[in-house]
């Protein structure tokens, strides 16, 4: 699987300079970073302070404050964030589900390699739906009987 990426960008302009900071985001490193991947929230409220950084920006100043009102475009996706923007910007919450799925995916298949079962999910998927859901079952259990 490869990495999935996106460019992040902002133009805006203060005092009379315009500023056109970017970032690249590391989608998956920003998806197993446990606050961020487990919440709801689009992509935008953890860019801010990336692309700040990325322009000498203080994260206290005016000119981030009105970067803040600027709407950010997203560019160059790579791997499975390609199928996710449209037009500039980016569904973050459509990417963020699929993405959980193919980690949970991975999961079950790595128990299931360990156990040497020989099982392709794409053409059995009433088996990985089945062991998704004795998977997630399991993960209610443990976290109520610890």
């Amino acid at each position: 699987m490869s990495a999935n990426t996106i460019k992040v960008s902002i133009t805006f302009s203060f005092k009379g300079e315009t500023f056109s900071p970017f970032t690249i985001i590391d989608l998956d490193l920003l998806m197993k970073q446990s606050e961020i991947g487990k919440t709801e929230n689009s992509v935008p409220t953890h860019i801010y302070p990336l692309l700040a950084a990325s322009a000498d920006i203080d994260t206290y100043s005016y000119a981030y404050e009105i970067m803040l009102a600027a709407d950010a475009v997203y560019s160059e996706p790579t791997g499975m964030a390609s199928q996710y923007l449209t037009e500039g910007q980016f569904d973050y919450q459509a990417f963020r589900k699929e993405w959980l799925e193919n980690e949970n995916v991975a999961i079950v298949q790595t128990i299931a390699d360990k156990h040497r079962l020989e099982i392709d999910f794409h053409e059995q998927s009433e088996l990985r739906d089945a062991l998704l859901e004795a998977f997630f079952e399991g993960k209610k259990f443990s976290g109520k009987n610890d």
